[in-house]
């Protein structure tokens, strides 16, 4: 029987897309859900380093979890990793106090003058929840990741630090 909700879960999972095994599946680490949330396939996370059959750059390519730097009732993180000449980032962010009514994270990818940049950023509302988003960033020179929490009428309650992560 549990096998059996096991396998409805996974394919619940994989036809509603990997924000839905972070909460399908809440028992799991942080790192799996953040990984999951990148749109990792579990051979991409659980994989060896390079065999002979696989290209060289297949063994370099590497998941990178970082922290952001919380603020209260806020916990927040995600990861990197390089896909040739892009780099994929995901956040997540989880809303942990029910004093805080929305969380959000952002991470901003620079390219080497600061001068361009593209974001992602996930938010979440309410007490207990929890929200990843992904997205493959052209620039590459610089991540800078914060988080902040807010109020019901949408003014910001506190603003974290803002953390370089490369």
């Amino acid at each position: 029987m549990a096998a059996a909700l096991q396998k409805n879960d996974a394919a619940r999972a994989r036809s509603i897309g990997s924000r839905a095994t972070v909460a399908i599946a809440p028992e799991r680490s942080r790192v799996h859900a953040a990984t999951a949330s990148a749109g990792l396939t579990r051979s991409e996370r659980t994989s060896s380093p390079a065999t002979p059959k696989e290209p060289a750059s297949a063994a370099t390519s590497r998941i990178h979890v970082f922290r952001i730097p919380g603020v209260y009732g806020v916990r927040a993180w995600g990861t990197y990793y390089e896909t040739g000449i892009r780099v994929r980032v995901s956040v997540c962010v989880e809303d942990t106090a029910p004093s805080v009514y929305g969380a959000a994270a952002v991470g901003l990818a620079f390219d080497s003058s600061y001068r361009d940049h593209e974001n992602v950023g996930a938010a979440t509302i309410g007490y207990d929840h929890t929200q990843c988003h992904a997205m493959t960033m052209r620039y590459t020179s610089h991540l800078v990741v914060e988080a902040l929490s807010g109020y019901q009428n949408g003014k910001i309650r506190q603003r974290g630090k803002p953390k370089q992560i490369y």
